[in-house]
């Protein structure tokens, strides 16, 4: 089996379509340089028969605007020759234990120790603290952290929950409310809103 390496002189880069017959081969030649010492052509290298064949009887390679670089001789690579399939061997056969003339007395095995559980280390934005009204507060930083919550907890679509304000609405109806960031100051103005209704 032989490699070749084809060149395209005077071309850095070169997409060939080669007419066979009704279809056409397209030879990608790349690796081209373009420098002051002059051009580098643009090269393809094949080792299958059928490509080598068509490039060397277009018409490309007729008029010379695609050459002959190198040629290497290659030794195909040998098919591995089928293993024979090992034979089963038996199963070793256990050695016979030797009887004990004498009881030996077993001892109870040491238990161990209970191990108290310790409590996982819960994120600040995830705590959560219960008020005597019913109303749990949860602490967020931002409203993605609030669609987070919403979501992984009531599987709300963080697209219903485009502002603050009705992130804390939604988290109102599941009897939560959001504290921290923007969310303070909502609380705070509707704690204000509220003062003044009751005057």
């Amino acid at each position: 089996m032989e490699k070749i390496t084809y060149g395209a002189p005077r071309l850095v880069d070169w997409v060939a379509q080669i007419k066979v017959g009704a279809a056409s081969v397209r030879v990608h030649f790349t690796g081209g340089a373009l420098t002051s010492y002059g051009v580098t052509p643009a090269e393809f290298t094949t080792s299958n028969p059928f490509i080598q064949k068509v490039i060397e009887n277009s018409s490309y390679f007729k008029e010379g605007r695609i050459i002959i670089q190198r040629r290497a001789t290659i030794e195909e690579p040998k098919k591995p020759a089928p293993k024979a399939k090992p034979k089963a061997q038996p199963a070793p056969q256990p050695a016979p234990q030797p009887k004990a003339e004498e009881p030996v007395a077993e001892t109870p095995a040491p238990t161990p120790a209970p191990v108290e559980a310790e409590p996982e280390p819960v994120a600040e934005a995830q705590t959560e603290e219960a008020e005597a009204n019913g109303i749990t507060k949860v602490p967020v930083t931002c409203l993605p952290d609030a669609h987070a919550y919403l979501q992984e907890n009531f599987n709300i679509s963080s697209y219903k929950v485009r502002s603050c304000e009705i992130a804390q609405k939604i988290a109102a109806e599941h009897g939560i409310q959001f504290t921290g960031g923007k969310f303070d100051t909502l609380n705070g103005t509707k704690a204000e809103s509220e003062a003044k209704e009751e005057e």
